[in-house]
């Protein structure tokens, strides 16, 4: 017996669970094509818009942007296209060249965040649910999909055609599918990072550094600001790492006395891990970002695969509910885990070489070794480093 017979609800086409980078670029494509779609986000809009994020939209993700015509209104100008790996404090700068001359585009998950808000509710008229709890999904076979939350003006019910989930490894959405359906793959590295923001800006390229004690990277988070990355045990925390301690271990690791301290603004600890769930649809449910894969921040691409998610996904959606084709909606994980995959292990591959290359107590002199072959070889194929260019722009 269906017991929401009688029931009236909130109707639209598409409801998005999590206002991040997935879903409000997800719901921005919808809005802008017509199709009434519902984000909700569990925190309030100035959390949203302040919570500090990684990522620089790459090439791949820019011409995704400008074949909407939202890239000059959602990005800011590109961004720089060289990495400078350190060793031992020796320095080498390499370029990330594109045959298409294409840059990526410097704009933070924050910043992308910010735009996308700004676009979609003040331009757009979007409709965006902040601080919602107590999310249920119901997504049964042959019947509508249906969200129940609440927020402070009572509990809510929206019937929809499809379901997108966009929260994140924790989230409600991927934790509605019922046991047994998907498969976890996934891969400890068995270390962490640190990451500190700090008051201080990238003053000439970002930083990729290797050293005999430990991996350290400093990467730009606007005009005064950057974020300090470095390898440290999986159970260290908040009492391990004063910030005297902190500035310290990046002079050590960077090899540079002159490095001056500067305020600490905030400080995580992030274990590497690389997750991939599958397959990445359950019925109408369709799961995006995060809420589907994980990638550790060495190979710095986990809002690049969002970004790709979106693209695929947002084409689909929009094929089977304006031109009743679900084709390409049916065939949604399939078309975007060897994408996955391939950045996948790109990410592994990534991460090996910046940290084996480093400290040799983590796997020993011959992996150190052969990973600084490998660092090498950047610099001495041009096969390699065209390799690497394509997956740093997102375009292998």
């Amino acid at each position: 017996m269906n017991t929401n017979q009688n029931k009236t609800f909130e109707e639209t086409k598409v409801v998005i669970i999590g206002a991040g980078v997935s879903g409000l670029t997800l719901a921005t494509f919808l809005q802008k094509s017509g199709v009434a779609c519902v984000v909700l986000e569990r925190r309030d809009r100035a959390y949203t818009e302040t919570r500090q994020r990684a990522g620089v939209v790459d090439a791949r993700a820019v011409q995704m942007f400008e074949r909407w015509n939202m890239a000059d209104r959602l990005l800011s100008g590109p961004v720089a296209q060289t990495i400078d790996y350190r060793l031992n404090g020796h320095s080498r700068i390499f370029e990330v060249a594109g045959e298409d001359g294409s840059p990526g585009r410097f704009c933070t998950q924050q910043m992308l965040i910010i735009n996308l808000l700004q676009e979609l509710i003040d331009n757009m008229a979007g409709d965006v649910r902040f601080e919602v709890t107590d999310v249920v999904i119901q997504n049964e076979e042959d019947q509508h999909p249906l969200v129940s939350y609440s927020d402070a003006s009572g509990s809510h019910q929206i019937r929809c055609d499809y379901i997108i989930g966009c929260d994140g490894d924790r989230g409600v959405s991927r934790a509605s599918i019922p046991q047994g359906i998907l498969t976890r793959y996934s891969h400890e590295f068995g270390y962490a990072w640190l990451a500190a923001l700090v008051e201080a800006p990238v003053t000439g390229n970002p930083i990729m550094g290797i050293s005999d004690y430990g991996c350290v990277a400093q990467l730009p988070r606007g005009p005064h600001r950057s974020r300090y990355y470095l390898q440290c045990a999986l159970s260290d925390g908040h009492e391990d790492w004063s910030d005297e301690r902190l500035w310290n271990e990046i002079r050590l690791r960077l090899s540079d006395n002159a490095i001056e301290n500067a305020t600490v603004h905030d400080k995580f600890f992030v274990p590497l891990r690389s997750v991939v769930y599958a397959p990445m649809q359950y019925r109408n449910l369709f799961l995006a970002g995060d809420a589907a894969h994980l990638v550790p921040p060495a190979s710095a691409k986990g809002m690049n695969l969002a970004l790709f998610d979106i693209d695929i996904l947002s084409k689909a959606l929009l094929g089977a509910i304006l031109d009743q084709d679900k084709t390409a909606l049916e065939n949604y994980s399939d078309t975007v885990l060897p994408h996955i995959w391939n950045y996948q292990d790109f990410s592994v591959w990534m991460t090996d070489m910046m940290h084996d290359a480093g400290d040799p107590g983590q796997h020993g002199t011959f992996r150190q070794m052969t990973a600084r072959a490998r660092l090498d070889n950047l610099f001495n194929s041009p096969t390699a480093a065209r390799m690497h260019s394509e997956y740093q722009r997102g375009t292998n």
